[in-house]
């Protein structure tokens, strides 16, 4: 499998860090494509791949794997750039990387001989992503290139979901959730943390353990099981103590009620309705 030759197009987060990994697990990337210049720190570091600046694909270097790692609106441009080529598709496996896009969109590679899928990585990408061990990959696409990519996330210590196509958009939407708004969580909590004086820095470095540790306990007891607090309790005043004091903040009132009734309705889930449970939905209504 490591004797396959890559191609990368797209060098932002996500094609940095195949470019990185890959390379660390003695796979050989023989080009990489990106629309704008690249650093020749990264030439120097990557000296055996050949580095095209903008998607000018006349001079052919494509390697038995490709993977295409642009933007979600630049993957279709690319795919009407790509599928003019005469002969340069029949045997290898293009890939992308989007959460939102299904395998259809490369369509018109796979008319030109290629097998293709999606592979995008349930995971932060950030500039210092040095691995993908333990990452969950949700794939869709051709067999063949579903089991090469199975092949290739095992290699790399990596896990893979398969999805069915139309499956992919809410995927990615509880992706979105589950990362990003994770942030906006940790910015409510200093928000609200420095309506007492405490400073954000303080602020995180209490609470973020406390983030972590439930996510542990979402891991391993589930959703339900892991919820714990007043709403858990049935504790109404505390809730009531809470509505006072957040009065002066509307924006985090109105998220603390939103994600309030939500907690409510886990916990009747668990436990069943109760006369706490109801008085304070309606104290979050």
């Amino acid at each position: 499998m490591k004797n396959a030759r890559i191609t990368i197009i797209g060098l932002g987060r996500v094609g940095q860090a195949l470019l990185k990994i890959l390379s660390e697990h003695g796979f050989e990337i023989i080009s990489a494509y990106n629309r704008s210049n690249v650093s020749n720190q990264l030439k120097k570091s990557f000296s055996g791949t050949h580095f095209f600046t903008g998607t000018d694909f006349s001079e052919l270097e494509f390697g038995d794997w490709i993977f295409i790692t642009v933007s979600d609106d630049a993957i279709q441009p690319i795919v009407e750039e790509l599928s003019p080529l005469q002969d340069a598709f029949d045997g290898k496996t293009v890939v992308h990387c989007s959460g939102t896009l299904t395998s259809q969109v490369l369509e018109p590679l796979r008319q030109k001989g290629a097998e293709t899928a999606s592979f995008h990585p349930l995971q932060s990408i950030t500039p210092t992503t040095t691995n993908f061990t333990d990452t969950w990959f949700d794939i869709e696409g051709h067999q063949r290139a579903l089991n090469i990519l199975d092949e290739l996330a095992n290699t790399l210590g990596a896990k893979t979901l398969r999805v069915k196509p139309e499956a992919k958009p809410f995927l990615h939407a509880a992706a979105v959730a589950a990362s990003n708004y994770v942030v906006v969580l940790a910015d409510l909590v200093t928000k609200i943390a420095a309506q007492g004086e405490i400073s954000e820095q303080t602020a995180l470095q209490a609470l973020t353990p406390l983030m972590e540790n439930t996510i542990q306990n979402i891991k391993e007891l589930g959703v339900a099981d892991a919820l714990t607090g007043p709403v858990a309790r049935g504790d109404i005043k505390t809730i009531q103590t809470h509505l006072i004091t957040l009065k002066d903040n509307p924006e985090a009132l109105s998220i603390y009620k939103i994600l309030g009734r939500e907690a409510v309705k886990i916990s009747e889930a668990k436990h069943g309705a109760s006369q706490s449970l109801t008085t304070i939905n309606t104290l979050l209504s």
